[in-house]
């Protein structure tokens, strides 16, 4: 055995053991050469009098086994091929299901995929006490379904309306609710791991068909008989578990579909050989898909971005432990609840105790939503508050290791609480704004010590937003840069690294479509058939949702600094200038009108007709009034391509690293559709060629905003991709 897998028999007492243990890798992977060689084991086990138990565990710390090789399954480009392999590995485990003596996978870490498939093919598993102890299915979120029998095997298992939660979702449980479903049949401390393993398997060795577990397990499939087929469940079970999936992907996503009509067709009818080809004929189809490959080319750039530390040479970085923050209110309270939820101790200044009010409410919210969906329990949020502490001074800012700045977006305003908060701070406290689009370095002129300053622009709402900009100023120092870098990732956040040009990254690129939306309609287009459009391409909301979801107030500032740095190709569209002038009362959401008429749910009721009065007196005083439409996907190429182009002017100006991480900032702060694969992946699929031709004829109808970006134009005629 060479391949990381150490097994042995312990002649004495007919226990075998088959430990996981890659060689010079983090976790354990279920590679060709690793299931050929758990193949060889289970060769050697079956059918040998010596052996009276296997147990399979893992020598890695928090792995049992991550799953499949992934980079394997990026390699499949044919049917044949995934049919060859994936068969292959069924096969394997197929014999380890059939081995006549008892097998047990102990867990303690990460059981996910190909690793919790493997579980599943033996007749026990029990699992670890432990937080990294997570058993899961998550290959949906790849464009594929479990191949290795987990459509098979969990539902039989654990019944359907569990197995569909595990499989449809991607997600993983913990042990406690695997122990609970039934997934696994023990779950025990780790200081008490020997002793309680020891019980485990003297109790099925004493009674090999009638132990406990196993009755435990007849008996909750007796209820579940009772409940899905006497009680006609299973039929409404399916019917939601669809209707759901409509509701979430709108169809866009392929694998949970194909995962559920596997299970439909499969469960309680063709468990066995049936079931599993059927399985793998679904596997094979999505696996060499554009889905499959989309997402799992976004798999490996979520990766990379996990060990990128953005400087070139190692530099020291410093511990943050105390955190300053300058500003409430909602933002303020997100921000707050961040550092807090993350056991950080953070003090909070303000003006006025209201605008403290409101910044501890909106902590307190969000901590109230993870308590009721039993994230948290009671005292684990009274914990994680009392890290937080305000008042309306500095007191405590001296001993702070970093101070985040959220004031009002306005440069003059953030100067000068910038200068005055430095005399509070020690000298080598870190210094962050949370901009949106104002600039670094124009900032930092303020500073005594510009080099500790840098931006850290979160996303709203931080609590679920996982990506953040960090922005280095023309004085920012490397230090600084990599202190904030290791922060973030210590917050659960995805930080990507940008130039300090106007609007960042993500916000330049996606206010470039919003601005195009108002110009679209401008020229004819409903409100209503533009976001409709968008939202079947894929974006989780159409432009004037969104723009009533930020408020319109707040997009048209940052849409007018952009002008400001981009001059006339980035001309703010006249309605929503209109708009944010003279129609105070139109901001979106919050004042419950805006593109949209909101009920007092806050949901859309309509929208707004006061919108179409406003623009003919927009379009009246314009020299030609008459809208233009083009072509029905003019809605599409003008809103996506927009985005194209600016991306790839982002990319000539050096403002991100490359293609890959662009278009990571663009799915996770904007949603653009991950199925795409992001903005310039998206490019590449429907060819630089036929982007430049379509830009080109768009500036000759409408002007500079379709200035076709040079790199685009180079690599079109040198028949490049931004993906190679």
């Amino acid at each position: 055995m060479n391949n990381g897998i150490d097994f042995s028999i312990d002649r004495q007492t007919g226990v075998a053991n088959l430990v996981f243990d890659l060689p010079n890798e983090k976790v354990n992977k279920l590679s060709k050469n690793v299931l050929e060689e758990l193949e060889r084991a289970v060769n050697v086990i079956d059918g040998n009098k010596g052996i009276r138990i296997l147990i399979i565990s893992s020598h890695k710390k928090d792995i049992f086994i991550a799953g499949a090789d992934i980079n394997e399954i990026r390699s499949i480009n044919s049917e044949d091929e995934a049919r060859q392999k994936v068969a292959k590995g069924q096969h394997i485990l197929n014999k380890l299901a059939k081995v006549k003596i008892p097998t047990i996978a102990l867990i303690n870490g990460a059981c996910l995929g190909g690793g919790l498939e493997l579980a599943l093919a033996c007749k026990y598993r029990v699992a670890v006490l432990n937080p990294k102890t997570q058993l899961g299915l998550p290959e949906v979120n790849l464009g594929i379904i479990p191949g290795f029998g987990g459509t098979q095997r969990l539902p039989a298992l654990v019944g359907l309306e569990e197995s569909l939660k595990i499989i449809l979702s991607g997600k993983s449980i913990e042990a406690e609710k695997a122990l609970k479903i039934g997934l696994i049949d023990d779950a025990f401390h780790e200081e008490f791991l020997q002793e309680k393993l020891s019980e485990f398997v003297t109790e099925i060795i004493k009674n090999s068909d009638k132990n406990k577990f196993l009755l435990k397990r007849k008996n909750d499939a007796r209820k579940r008989f009772y409940f899905e087929v006497l009680m006609l469940n299973k039929f409404m079970i399916f019917y939601f578990a669809k209707k759901n999936l409509w509701e979430k992907t709108k169809g866009h996503y392929l694998a949970q579909f194909f995962a559920l009509e596997v299970i439909k067709k499969t469960y309680r009818k063709t468990y066995g050989t049936k079931g599993f080809k059927i399985e793998l004929d679904a596997f094979c189809e999505l696996v060499t898909g554009e889905i499959c490959k989309n997402l799992i080319e976004i798999f490996f750039t979520s990766e990379a971005l996990k060990k990128e530390q953005f400087i070139e040479e190692n530099v020291n970085f410093k511990a943050i432990d105390n955190v300053g923050l300058l500003g409430a209110g909602v933002m303020g309270g997100g921000i707050a609840w961040l550092f807090a939820n993350n056991n950080l101790k953070i003090r909070i200044k303000d003006i006025s105790q209201k605008a403290i009010a409101l910044g501890f409410n909106q902590v307190l919210k969000i901590f109230n939503q993870l308590q009721k969906i039993r994230k948290l329990t009671p005292n684990q949020v009274s914990m994680k508050v009392a890290n937080i502490s305000a008042g309306l001074d500095y007191t405590d800012f001296e001993n702070c290791d970093l101070v985040v700045e959220a004031v009002v977006e306005n440069i003059e305003v953030k100067k000068k609480i910038l200068s005055e908060v430095e005399q509070h701070i020690s000298d080598n406290t870190i210094l962050v704004s949370n901009t949106s689009s104002l600039s670094i370095s124009e900032m930092s002129s303020a500073l005594q010590n510009p080099s500790r300053f840098a931006g850290l622009h979160f996303f709203n709402p931080v609590n679920r937003m996982p990506l953040v900009e960090i922005i280095y100023g023309d004085k920012t120092s490397d230090e600084t840069i990599a202190s904030i870098v290791r922060l973030s990732k210590k917050l659960g956040k995805t930080p990507i690294v940008v130039k300090d040009v106007a609007g960042f990254l993500v916000n330049r690129i996606l206010l470039t479509y919003l601005n195009e939306s108002a110009y679209l309609l401008q020229d004819g287009y409903l409100i209503h058939k533009i976001d409709s459009e968008i939202k079947d391409f894929g974006m989780p909301m159409g432009p004037f949702e969104l723009a009533d979801v930020v408020g319109i107030d707040v997009g048209v500032k940052v849409a007018k600094s952009l002008e400001e740095g981009y001059g006339s190709r980035m001309k703010v569209a006249d309605i929503l200038l209109e708009i944010y002038e003279n129609h105070k009362n139109l901001l979106g959401k919050k004042t419950n009108l805006g593109f949209y008429c909101y009920n007092k749910n806050g949901q859309i009721s309509s929208p707004n007709g006061q919108i179409y009065e406003i623009l003919e007196e927009v379009n009246a005083k314009k020299i030609s009034s008459s809208p233009t439409k083009n072509s029905e996907n003019e809605i599409i190429e003008r809103c996506i391509l927009i985005m194209v182009n600016e991306a790839s002017k982002c990319l000539e100006e050096k403002v991100v690293k490359n293609a890959r991480y662009l278009d990571m900032a663009m799915i996770m702060g904007t949603g653009f559709p991950a199925f795409r694969g992001g903005v310039l992946r998206y490019a590449d699929k429907i060819g630089l060629k036929n982007v430049v031709r379509k830009l080109q004829s768009y500036q000759q109808q409408y002007g500079c905003r379709f200035e076709v970006s040079k790199l685009l134009i180079s690599m079109s005629e040198l028949d490049q991709k931004f993906y190679d």
